[in-house]
């Protein structure tokens, strides 16, 4: 890279990018106790400017440091679903953070890492305002996403309805053993215990139910009467059907299957 000029006898670079990136770029450069590897915290928003500007200049170990950072945020497989984030100070109640981050994932080319950042974003019905997200100036953000991410971004609060209903179904298949009765209505009370998934503004079907089973009893459902047999089928039919959400993720992003994905990761974490 050819300085811009010269001043006082030195040479100047002149980096076209904002200084919000440059900073903490340059931080992790020069100062090997900023930038270290997860999980020690630093900021969601200083790892999305050193990923697009280690890219950019090609700093290599600083671009997969990155990329583990934002992994404990935007996992690649279903068992990190439930893993608390590790050093980062995202917030998954704001889906601005996602949304600043989509485009510079699809830029440095991170395929795999944007499933879970249009998951996220579609957890809320929420506008970019606080308000439901209908007016103009809040779909042309969605719009401004690269690609067809933006359309996917928008349409993904739907597919969370969806995918939200199909969990309510696999748990509450009609019973036929000896105890229909007791366990039909044991079904009945768990959901009425619970608010509908057409109702609200946040929804996660990833987590809706998950960790209900009683470590008392060998079943899925907390209390009541239904049977085991029952409690083990409502148990594999809910967690076959949170897999294949999982499984579909990608796909529903516009995007490769997972395991596509991954080799991608591989390549980029092990080139």
């Amino acid at each position: 890279m050819e300085p811009d000029e010269i001043m006082d006898g030195s040479p100047v670079i002149r980096l076209h990018d904002s200084a919000a990136d440059v900073e903490p770029f340059l931080r992790a450069i020069f100062d090997s106790s900023y930038f270290m590897p997860p999980p020690s915290e630093i900021s969601f928003h200083a790892v999305l400017g050193i990923l697009r500007l280690s890219h950019k200049y090609d700093v290599g170990y600083l671009h997969k440091r990155a990329l583990l950072h934002l992994e404990t945020v935007y996992v690649v497989d279903i068992t990190g679903v439930e893993l608390e984030n590790n050093g980062l100070d995202y917030t998954s109640a704001d889906i601005h953070w996602d949304l600043d981050a989509i485009p510079i994932l699809r830029e440095v080319g991170a395929l795999w890492l944007l499933p879970a950042a249009c998951y996220n974003v579609g957890t809320f019905w929420l506008g970019l305002g606080g308000e439901l997200a209908s007016d103009a100036s809040e779909w042309a953000t969605f719009a401004a996403l690269p690609s067809q991410l933006g359309q996917v971004c928008a349409s993904m609060p739907a597919v969370h309805k969806d995918n939200t209903e199909r969990l309510y179904r696999a748990l509450t298949f009609p019973s036929s053993c000896a105890s229909a009765d007791a366990c039909n209505l044991e079904k009945f009370q768990f959901l009425s215990a619970r608010t509908s998934p057409s109702d609200g503004l946040y929804q996660d079907p990833l987590q809706i139910f998950y960790g209900n089973w009683s470590s008392e009893r060998e079943g899925l459902l907390r209390g009541g009467g239904i049977c085991s047999v029952c409690s083990r089928k409502a148990e594999e039919q809910y967690a076959a059907t949170r897999a294949k959400i999982w499984a579909e993720l990608p796909k529903k992003c516009g995007l490769e299957d997972w395991d596509v994905l991954k080799e991608q990761r591989r390549v980029a974490l092990e080139g």
